[in-house]
């Protein structure tokens, strides 16, 4: 398993801690009609980039990558059909 460089974590850190910041002041706000499936968009990015990284989902077999992708697509379409 390859572990990412310094700089690589120092800027998957900055971009998840970008987003979290940009859904808190789109929720703040409520700036946007659509905010439930931007949010809902923006925690699916977080989690799909952090299965990817952090827990080696990168290296993993195929149908591993593919049941992790789709419970993160299950658990954000549930979520986002309360909202309806």
């Amino acid at each position: 398993m390859t572990y990412p460089t310094s700089l690589a974590q120092t800027g998957l850190w900055l971009l998840l801690s970008g987003l979290t910041l940009l859904a808190a002041w789109l929720a703040e706000g409520g700036r946007l009609p659509h905010l439930a499936l931007i949010a809902l968009g923006l925690a699916w990015l977080k989690g799909v980039l952090l299965a990817e990284r952090y827990m080696g989902l990168r290296e993993a077999p195929c149908w591993l990558r593919a049941l992790v992708q789709g419970w993160l697509a299950l658990v954000s379409a549930a979520l986002l059909l309360s909202f309806i």
